[in-house]
C-alpha cells in the first residue's frame, strides 16, 4: 500500500510538472512585471557544475538542496561544503552548504553570495563615471527531507533572498519541493519545483522570482553515473542538461556535462579529488561561455568529519 501511495504521489507531481511545462512557454513577461533574481539560476557547487548541473536525481552532495531537497537523504554522513566561483566581469560567488543525515530524516542549509564591485555610475554617455557602486545578491536557505518508503523520498526548502544595487534593495521569500523516486535498483528519477515565492519590490517595480521545474533521471553503478534532465523556466526556453561522473579510483573522479537550449553555455567539465577515507574532497569545474564572455572557474572543498 505504501509503495502504491508513493507511485501515485510521483505521478501527481509529474502531472503537475507537465502542466507547468505546457503553460510556461506561453507566459510572457511584461515590462511592468519582469523576472529578476537571476543569480538563483546559477549553480554554486563545483561538483554539480562539472556535470552541467544535471542534479535533480542526485543524492550525494551537500549542495543538492539547491536542486532537489529530497536528495539530502542520500548524503551518508554530516557534510559541509564551500565553493568559490570566479565569473566574468569581476563578478564572484561564495557558497556554503550543509547536510545532516538523521535516519529517516535529513536537514540541509545553504548560503550564497554573488557580487560585483566598482561598477561605473553614469547617467549618460561620458568618459569619466560619476562614481562607483556595488551590486550584491544573496540567499539563506534551509531544507528538510523525509523517507516516505524504501523507494520514495520527499524534501522541502524555504529561503530568504535579496538583491542590492547601489542604494536599493529587493527582498522576498521562496519555497522549493522535490521528490526522488527509485524506479529501479540503479535508476532514480527526480522532480523539483524551485524559487516559488511572491514578487519582490525594487524601487517602484515588482519583480517575479525565476520559477524553475526540474525533471530528470540518473543511472548509477559502482564507479560511474550518467544523468539527464529537462529544466523549465517561466518565460524562457526549455533547457536540457546532461552529465556524467566516473571514479577512476576512490580518490579521483572526472566529470563532464553538456547543456542544450542555453544562449552562452554548451559544455562543462570537472575533476574531484578525495582522501582515501572520503572525509575531505576538493572539486574543480571548468565552465566556458561564448559571446566573448570568457571562462569561469569553480573551486570547492567538502569536509565530512
Amino acid at each position: 500500500m505504501r509503495t502504491l501511495a508513493s507511485i501515485l504521489g510521483v505521478i501527481a507531481l509529474v502531472c503537475a510538472g507537465l502542466v507547468f511545462v505546457s503553460a510556461a512557454p506561453v507566459q510572457a513577461a511584461t515590462p511592468e512585471d519582469p523576472t529578476g533574481f537571476r543569480f538563483l539560476t546559477i549553480g554554486g557547487g563545483a561538483r554539480a557544475v562539472g556535470m552541467a548541473e544535471a542534479m535533480v536525481a542526485d543524492s550525494s552532495d551537500a549542495f543538492i538542496t539547491e536542486y532537489n531537497p529530497a536528495g539530502l537523504l542520500g548524503v551518508q554522513r554530516f557534510s559541509i561544503s564551500f565553493s568559490h566561483n570566479k565569473f566574468f566581469q569581476d563578478t564572484h560567488g561564495e557558497y556554503a552548504a550543509l547536510a545532516v543525515p538523521m535516519g529517516k530524516w535529513a536537514l540541509g542549509a545553504r548560503l550564497a553570495y554573488v557580487g560585483t564591485s566598482d561598477i561605473p555610475l553614469r547617467t549618460g554617455p561620458s568618459t569619466d563615471p560619476l562614481g562607483l557602486y556595488d551590486a550584491a545578491s544573496g540567499i539563506i536557505q534551509g531544507a528538510i527531507a523525509r523517507v516516505v518508503d524504501d523507494r520514495l523520498w520527499v524534501g522541502l526548502s524555504a529561503a530568504y533572498v535579496l538583491e542590492h544595487l547601489e542604494s536599493q534593495t529587493a527582498q522576498s521569500g521562496i519555497l522549493g519541493i522535490g521528490l526522488r523516486y527509485r524506479a529501479h535498483r540503479n535508476f532514480h528519477v527526480g522532480i523539483a519545483f524551485a524559487n516559488v515565492g511572491p514578487k519582490a519590490k525594487f524601487v517602484d517595480q515588482k519583480i517575479k522570482m525565476p520559477n524553475l521545474l526540474r525533471l530528470g533521471g540518473m543511472w548509477a553503478v559502482t564507479k560511474m553515473s550518467a544523468r539527464g534532465e529537462i529544466i523549465v523556466a517561466e518565460n524562457d526556453n526549455l533547457r536540457w542538461n546532461f552529465g556524467g561522473e566516473y571514479d577512476i579510483d576512490p580518490r579521483l573522479a572526472i566529470r563532464a556535462g553538456a547543456r542544450i537550449g542555453y544562449d552562452t553555455q554548451v559544455f562543462d567539465a570537472g575533476v574531484g579529488l578525495r582522501t582515501s577515507d572520503g572525509r575531505i574532497g576538493i572539486d574543480y569545474a571548468f565552465a566556458p561561455y561564448s559571446d566573448d564572455l570568457g571562462t569561469t572557474h569553480r573551486f570547492g572543498i567538502t569536509v565530512r568529519p
